[in-house]
Order: structure tokens, then C-alpha cells, then sequence
């Protein structure tokens, strides 16, 4: 092999914001005595990836829209529900992009495994609020942004079509967002689960070698028996 293939590559790499890897590298997954020769025999690179980009994706869409769903304007009849929703998805996109470099390591690490499960919770939690939301304001009715001059109404807009609509949208992006970072959980849990047993693997089989070692068989007891014989006679 030449030196390159040879090379170790640590569990630092990302599989969002670094290149991708060489061909022929093998990878150190964190035990200098267990090398994984190829990625594809820990899970899918290229729908780990993918899954990824469109978590990424469907999460900046929920912070854009959410800037769609709260107008600045005055809102008469909006339930309460729109403004907690809203709120707690520009706290959980802060929390899950900061937390996102973490989350996709190469190599998944125990680490990462919890980042996406705190993900995934975050993401449930706000498609519930999602949902409540658009139930509340299908049921609250018309709605209607006001503007006002000196205490006085001078226009009364109906914008109940407006808010319902980015509403459902906002939903509809919140369920792909959790049903990807779901996925993106389970991968990294069977890629955890392949190399903690490719681990245990090698740790049964050195403490076996060890055992042997300091193992006496008949053979040996035999010859010692007649070495001892034989130095006494």
C-alpha cells in the first residue's frame, strides 16, 4: 500500500463542510488497532449526505417562514399560539444549526448520535406547536391586520387566507424537517451499533490470543514432565 492509503483519518472530518474523501483512505474510528477500510461497510455516504442537506434545508426554511407567518402589522383575532410557535422555531433553528457541525461527523460518534436525538426532540416539539397553531387558526376564523392613524381605524385588511397559508406551510416543512433528522438518527445509531460490535469483535479476539498464550496444554505438561525426569536422573 502506498503512504496515502496508509494514512488515518480522524472522527473530526464532516461530511457537510469538508471535502469528501479520498478513495483508498482508511479511517480511525477513535481505537488506533480498529480501521474501517471503507465507509460503505458502515452505512450510506451518499443518503447520509443528502438526508443532511435537505434537514439543513427544510430547518432554514422554517426560519425564513417564520418571518412570513408573524407580520409586524397589528393582527386583531390571531390566536396567541402563532406568536410561542413562531418564537420557538427561531430558538430551535439556533440551537440546531449550532449544534449541526456536530451532528455530521463522517464517522458517527457517540456525541453526534446525541445531538441528532436533541434534534429530533426539538423538531417534534415545534411540529406539535405547528399544529395546534394551524388547528387554532382554522377554527379562530377571519382575522384582520389593522392600521391606525391618531387612535382611529383607517383600514381593516382580512388576512385570514395569508396566515393560514403560511401556517400549513410552515407545518408541512416542519414534518419533513423531523421525519429527515429521524432518519438521520437512526443511520447514525446502526453505524454506533456496527462499530462498538466490530470493536467488541477485536477485544474478544485479543484477550483470546492473550488467553492462549498463558494457556498450558497436555503437550506442553507432557514435555515438562519428562524434562524434569530426566534433569533428576
Amino acid at each position: 500500500m502506498s503512504f496515502s492509503q496508509n494514512f488515518y483519518l480522524m472522527t473530526s472530518h464532516n461530511v457537510l463542510f469538508d471535502p469528501p474523501i479520498p478513495e483508498g483512505k482508511r479511517i480511525n474510528v477513535g481505537n488506533n488497532e480498529t480501521i474501517i477500510e471503507d465507509l460503505s461497510s458502515i452505512y450510506n455516504l451518499t443518503m447520509f449526505k443528502n438526508l443532511f442537506r435537505i434537514y439543513f434545508s427544510m430547518l432554514l426554511t422554517q426560519y425564513i417562514l417564520v418571518y412570513a407567518c408573524v407580520p409586524f402589522e397589528d393582527i386583531k383575532n390571531r390566536p396567541a399560539m402563532c406568536l410561542i410557535s413562531s418564537i420557538y422555531i427561531l430558538v430551535m433553528f439556533t440551537i440546531n444549526a449550532s449544534m449541526l457541525p456536530l451532528c455530521s461527523t463522517t464517522i458517527p460518534t457517540l456525541l453526534s448520535l446525541r445531538c441528532l436525538f436533541c434534534s429530533f426532540v426539538l423538531e417534534i416539539i415545534g411540529l406539535i406547536l405547528n399544529i395546534i397553531t394551524v388547528a387554532q387558526c382554522l377554527k379562530v376564523g377571519k382575522m384582520f391586520q389593522v392600521e391606525k392613524k391618531d387612535q382611529v381605524v383607517i383600514i381593516k385588511n382580512n388576512v385570514e387566507l395569508y396566515i393560514n397559508i403560511f401556517n400549513i406551510t410552515a407545518m408541512v416543512f416542519s414534518i419533513f424537517a423531523t421525519i429527515s433528522v429521524f432518519c438521520l438518527l437512526i443511520i447514525c445509531e446502526k453505524a454506533l451499533e456496527y462499530i462498538a460490535s466490530k470493536i467488541d469483535r477485536r477485544v474478544i479476539k485479543q484477550n483470546k490470543k492473550k488467553l492462549e498464550k498463558f494457556t498450558l496444554s497436555t503437550d506442553s505438561m507432557e514435555k515438562f514432565t519428562q524434562l524434569q525426569s530426566k534433569y533428576f536422573t
